[in-house]
């Protein structure tokens, strides 16, 4: 009993020490993740009828000039799909914009990071 005890704060100590920084590279990939989030998000709301001018004002609010540029230009690319196309499937739809996005994004070279809250 003892030495499961002890092994346990042993393993609670490991798991709270500090993380080493990401590396640029992996500071990227993450945004690239959140990025490939949003797009799925906006082909949700795309199949939930969300007008296209509604994305796009809202994308508009966006400071950030990078994650502003990557966002308006997945609203283009979603609202030029058709109904059918969107929502054929609308899971796998979903999904597959977001991998897309996700490594059209990660394949994208970068200088610096951008300021982002992950999504």
């Amino acid at each position: 009993m003892k030495k499961l005890f002890t092994l346990s704060i042993v393993a609670a100590l490991v798991g709270c020490a500090e993380k080493p920084p990401l590396t640029p590279e992996q500071q990227w990939q993450g945004y690239c993740k959140s990025v490939g989030n949003a797009a799925r998000t906006i082909m949700l709301d795309r199949q939930n009828s969300i007008e296209k001018q509604a994305a796009i004002e809202h994308a508009e609010k966006l400071e950030d000039p990078t994650t502003k540029k990557f966002i308006l230009e997945i609203i283009e690319e979603v609202y030029q799909l058709s109904s059918d196309q969107v929502n054929d499937n609308p899971s796998e739809k979903r999904e597959k914009i977001r991998a897309e996005v996700t490594e059209r994004c990660q394949t994208t070279p970068f200088d610096e990071i951008p300021e982002y809250k992950p999504f």
